[in-house]
């Protein structure tokens, strides 16, 4: 499986973001693969603030429910949650954290397996053994 970043999501629920193509052609790519798509909880939950701040919440619910429509949703579990503290401890050592949102993505796509489709793979360099495919 590949998992879905919330940039990816984005991209792919809007034709006239600068970055859909692109989605879109690596999405087609990991399928011909036959890889399942995923997405984790903690990315469900930065698209539903996007779902919360719009100002039409109608036409982003339909975006925010399509979009995860065709992902598994990875949880985050006890496994997930103990690889977050050694990947933030790992990230602080060498003077460069990130946010514990995207620590938390990372933390669930390795405890399961994943690589992570993102366009920000500048966020995720870091973080040792995770495979990171961008667009």
């Amino acid at each position: 499986m590949a998992s879905l970043d919330t940039t990816a999501l984005i991209d792919l629920g809007n034709p006239r973001r600068p970055g859909h193509v692109a989605a879109a052609t690596l999405l087609r790519a990991v399928l011909r693969r036959g890889e399942q798509i995923c997405t984790t909880r903690i990315n469900i939950a930065e698209l539903r603030v996007g779902v919360e701040r719009g100002s039409d919440r109608v036409r982003e619910q339909q975006k925010f429910e399509q979009a995860v429509s065709l992902c598994v949703v990875l949880e985050l579990d006890e496994a997930a949650g103990d690889r977050f503290g050694v990947i933030q401890a790992h990230l602080y050592q060498l003077g460069r954290p990130i946010g514990d949102m995207d620590a938390l993505i990372a933390a669930i796509c390795l405890t399961h397996g994943q690589s992570l489709i993102t366009r920000n793979p500048k966020h995720f360099v870091d973080i040792p053994g995770l495979i990171v495919e961008t667009y």
